[in-house]
């Protein structure tokens, strides 16, 4: 038999932040509480619903008893246990009666590799209802937010303070309480159009609350709010626009949504786009409007969580909400057209962009020398070189501008059209925008050459500023977006084809800030903000199909990001080939010996004159054939055919082994014996570092 279970947790308004972390977390977490209490779960049977003023788990079908437990006790070993006739020692009978089990009925089970006796015996399981008080209450006290309150005087931590519980086993109450509130079956419905309402059981729960104005599951809202949007903006050939994804924000806003027409004066539309758009969704949450051009319209849709019935009065206080904001638009773009860029330029020094690093000022000289920087060592000259330059000098400016102060969302986008306005070069006013791209996980890259550069310079000075100010990246906190940054930089050198050394970068980065005082040192930041980069570069490798061993092989052969592209991509494809055993042999049987040799005598070289038998001259040589080949392979870029001609090194690496017995006695011909040998691992390594595969 089995029952639908329900539990609803009934709070003050949720913010739409709270809402996604229940969707992203607790499903496991309530999958997990029922497993570990042996309540076998069919699969798809749990929901998660969430709306501004509810959390609701809803289980299909679940079972009215816990799955029997069973109980297995080891013992001693079966070699204690049983004497060579196999007859039970005392050890085994004295563990069967503290069991309280016969000597017969112990089991044999292997643990880790070794035979033991086992004392097992099996409870029937409880009723699930006796189970689900405990595991009620631990879902609401264990609930993970990204931010908590308290209130009054109770201990539980939770987003908003909790109203309600509804808890039902079919038709029956599970009894908890919770920080002074018992559960019931009273729910209350929509806060305006609704009333309270009893559930009557789990399986009318969703029908329930529509009756009373509440569309619970947030999946149907989404469902219904799209195909709304659709139908309002198609009935005038218009589309909807989300720009800012402002719909999942809405979604946990509302209970009983309706969408409605607002607009605003035609003359606005001079404006910039990027404005209007702005203060339509940057607060106010509306959905800009397009035509079939993709012109924005002087229309807009909303959704409102009001009562329909008075939609006229909702749509004349939101239409003078946004009117309120493009008129001050208006007043601060006419202000930032009188003031022009190059004034906002010299303003740059009254703007603090961190109190260990300076100004705005000093940011902008950085990614002027980060940008030339970036320019000679990726070859770009020209007009792309000159107006990356020029677009690093103007990339802060509108950071002054009255535009930015009042609508933060729109840095870049305004220096864009304030550099176009003023008739600068297109490629300069694009990558003025461009310099924050891509500004999300999957985001649009630059597009221009321009653009890539400034960018690449924008986030290599802010990865080493946080490290050298002692705030870089720590578990799940990363405030300054440090991780997207270096993900943008090694997508931007993808995109692009740039060849550079991000080491270098990295280091010249760093030079830009040495001025400064109290900074943490050159060399640790250096090395780790170079590691932390090529972290991000071994994430998209893996994230692109290739396998997460081979990328760490080839992370360590170079600090260029399109080499270790290549050669990560040249021995994901060599792998399974008929040479990578030969590989494997000629990269670990030296690697392994090397590790003998002592450090005082690593730096000698080979010396041919102390072989004693053919088979050392022959590896000597083949090795000296294959360094220089491999060399100049790889200067070519021809990545796979370095890892063939280092496989050629087998037949020679396997007669070296066969004849030479490599701890001689002799202290000369071993440690030369052991150079040749760490000779061929050091020429294996700069191309793949092969002990870092699995297998």
């Amino acid at each position: 038999m089995a029952r639908d279970f329900l539990l609803e947790i009934g709070v003050e308004e949720l913010p739409s932040s709270a809402c996604a972390a229940v969707l992203r977390l607790l499903p496991e977490r309530a999958a997990g509480l029922f497993a570990a209490a042996d309540i076998d779960l069919a699969p798809g049977s749990l929901r998660v619903m969430v709306s501004p003023r509810r959390i609701a788990v809803l289980v299909e079908a679940m079972p009215e008893m816990q799955s029997p437990r069973e109980n297995a006790q080891r013992g001693p070993s079966v070699e204690a246990a049983f004497d060579a006739q196999g007859v039970a020692t005392p050890a085994a009978a004295g563990f069967a009666r503290a069991r309280g089990v016969a000597v017969e009925g112990l089991q044999v089970r292997e643990e880790n590799g070794r035979s033991f006796v086992f004392a097992v015996s099996r409870s029937g399981g409880l009723p699930t209802s006796e189970l689900l008080p405990e595991i009620c209450s631990k879902l609401v006290r264990e609930m993970y937010f990204p931010k908590n309150m308290r209130w009054g005087s109770k201990d539980l931590r939770f987003s908003r303070p909790m109203r309600w519980l509804v808890a039902l086993f079919g038709d029956d109450v599970v009894p908890f309480e919770v920080a002074g509130v018992g559960s019931g079956r009273a729910t209350r419905g929509h806060r305006w159009l609704g009333t309270d309402v009893q559930v009557a059981s789990p399986a009318f729960y969703v029908e329930t609350m529509r009756s009373v104005k509440v569309m619970v599951d947030h999946v149907e809202r989404e469902a219904f709010l799209r195909a709304e949007l659709d139908r309002l903006a198609g009935e005038r050939g218009l589309a909807w626009a989300d720009p800012m994804d402002k719909l999942h924000e809405v979604l946990y806003l509302v209970e009983w949504p309706s969408v409605l027409w607002g607009s605003f004066d035609e003359q606005h539309l001079r404006l910039p786009e990027d404005v209007l758009v702005t203060a339509m969704q940057s607060h106010q949450r509306y959905f800009p409007l397009l035509d079939a051009d993709g012109a924005l319209d002087c229309t807009f849709l909303y959704v409102s969580n009001g009562d329909p019935a008075y939609a006229e009065q909702i749509t004349v206080g939101n239409e003078r909400v946004l009117r309120g904001r493009i008129e001050d638009a208006e007043f601060s773009f006419d202000k930032d057209l009188a003031m022009g860029l190059e004034h906002m330029v010299t303003g740059l020094d009254r703007v603090v962009f961190h109190v260990k690093i300076g100004t705005m000022a000093d940011k902008t000289s950085r990614l002027v020398a980060l940008t030339r920087h970036m320019a000679d060592a990726t070859g770009v000259t020209g007009d792309a070189a000159a107006h990356a330059l020029e677009a690093a000098r103007l990339a802060k400016a509108d950071q002054v501008s009255v535009m930015v102060r009042e609508f933060a969302d729109l840095e870049g986008a305004m220096g864009e059209t304030y550099a176009r306005i003023e008739e600068f070069p297109a490629d300069v006013a694009q990558a003025i925008r461009e310099q924050y791209l891509p500004d999300a996980a999957g985001g649009d890259p630059p597009r221009t050459v321009a653009g890539a550069l400034l960018a690449t310079a924008e986030k290599v000075d802010n990865v080493v500023a946080a490290f050298a100010c002692g705030e870089p990246p720590s578990g799940s906190k990363d405030p300054y977006g440090l991780r997207r940054a270096a993900m943008g930089i090694v997508t931007i050198s993808f995109i692009h084809g740039f060849e550079y050394d991000v080491r270098a970068l990295v280091g010249a980065a760093y030079a830009q800030l040495e001025r400064f005082p109290g900074l943490v040192g050159a060399e640790q930041v250096v090395a780790e903000a170079t590691e932390f980069i090529k972290e991000r570069l071994a994430k998209f490798l893996a994230d692109n199909g290739i396998a997460r061993d081979t990328v760490e092989a080839a992370i360590p052969t170079s600090d260029v990001i399109a080499v270790v592209r290549k050669r990560a991509a040249a021995l994901d494809a060599f792998r399974g080939t008929e040479g990578w055993d030969d590989l494997v042999v000629t990269a670990t049987r030296p690697s392994n010996l090397a590790k003998k040799l002592p450090e005082d005598a690593a730096g000698e070289p080979v010396d041919p004159s102390l072989f004693q038998e053919d088979a050392e001259a022959t590896l000597h040589e083949a090795w000296l054939a294959v360094d220089a080949r491999t060399a100049e392979l790889s200067s070519a870029g021809e990545h796979y055919d370095v890892l063939v001609a280092l496989a050629s090194l087998r037949p020679a690496v396997d007669g070296f082994f066969q004849d030479v017995l490599v701890m001689a006695d002799d202290e000369a011909v071993r440690l030369n014996r052991l150079r040749l040998l760490a000779s061929v691992a050091r020429t294996v390594r700069r191309a793949v570092h092969l002990e870092l595969l699995q297998g």
